[in-house]
């Protein structure tokens, strides 16, 4: 994943480069024209728990979705004695169903029944906007969002999901917020054998094969996962949404100057598809688990579809500069 390792200009000078290198790298620099230094980073953005899901159209997604973020909270209920202290009356499961409630469309809340613009009332009577949120921050205006539970959401979550965790990419976090009886211990040892080809490197496989390999190897640090995690969207071949972060500095002293640039780039079809993979398998569930009818003798099957090649520049939905 070559797209992990950080790009800078002056080329940094490491302990594992040779004599000979090391001088050239130097000469290069001291050549170059350009007066200034910058980084790049590019991260995994799309194995964050996505907060929109909570509103998706598939059940499973917002279910599985609902499930990850009281994890989270309930997580730190077992492993926090002074967060226990102070909120351990509270109803994690009704607070992320508040959370549900302003995508919604319905006159009722998700959780309580009761009228959807009493309950916002407070913010006012363009609340709730009944959409997605349109960044982050905006869940700090949700009902019941304290400073404190947004700053422990806050490195989970994101708007720019891609609708299933790689196991390969997400963080301990995240990873962590899968399954009510997830440990540390499976957790660390899965980021262990990921990095590393000689513990068996990255998960593989597509689809639910995937799934199978990260719990496969999961199940021996965790033998008692829910069976919820069953139905939890992996993917372990590709990431497809990046969040890239540029920094420049010009001049230097007193008069030097600092820029940055953070962008988010997605693939939209790919996330669409994840989507309608999972309407499609509801639907099928709900009708019975019909297959679609073999082909007759002699009649040619049709091949499965391909994805299509992506084209142009990535889609950048979200771009910022300070």
């Amino acid at each position: 994943q070559i797209w992990k390792f950080p790009f800078a200009w002056p080329l940094p000078i490491t302990s594992a480069v040779n004599a000979v290198d090391r001088d050239t790298m130097k000469e290069l620099t001291a050549a170059s024209l350009m007066d200034s230094t910058y980084t790049h980073t590019i991260e995994d953005e799309g194995s964050k728990i996505d907060i929109n899901d909570l509103g998706s159209p598939s059940k499973t997604l917002r279910e599985i979705t609902t499930k990850q973020l009281v994890n989270i909270f309930q997580q730190k209920l077992d492993t926090d004695e002074e967060f226990k202290h102070d909120y351990q009356s509270v109803r994690f499961d009704e607070l992320i169903g508040s959370i549900a409630d302003w995508m919604t469309d319905s006159e009722t809340t998700v959780s309580g029944g009761q009228d959807k613009r009493s309950f916002f009332s407070a913010l006012g009577k363009d609340y709730p906007p009944n959409r997605g949120f349109r960044t982050v921050e905006e869940l700090r205006l949700v009902p019941g969002i304290t400073e404190e539970f947004f700053n422990i959401l806050a490195p989970r979550i994101t708007i720019y999901g891609m609708k299933a965790i790689n196991p390969n990419t997400a963080s301990k976090e995240v990873l962590k917020s899968l399954d009510a009886e997830m440990t540390d211990e499976a957790v660390t040892e899965a980021i262990a054998r990921r990095e590393n080809p000689e513990k068996g490197g990255p998960f593989t496989g597509e689809g639910d094969a995937c799934l199978q390999s990260f719990k496969s190897f999961v199940i021996r640090f965790a033998p008692r996962l829910t069976k919820e995690f069953d139905q939890t969207p992996m993917i372990c071949d590709k990431v497809i949404n990046f969040r890239i972060k540029a920094t420049g500095i010009s001049g230097s002293g007193a008069q030097a100057m600092q820029r940055s640039i953070t962008a988010v780039v997605i693939d939209l079809n790919k996330s669409a598809q994840q989507i309608k993979g999972f309407i499609d398998k509801e639907k099928k569930a709900q009708s019975g688990g019909q297959q679609t009818p073999a082909p007759k003798a002699g009649q040619a099957s049709s091949p499965p579809p391909q994805d299509p090649l992506p084209k142009g520049p990535p889609r950048v939905v979200y771009w910022t500069e300070n």
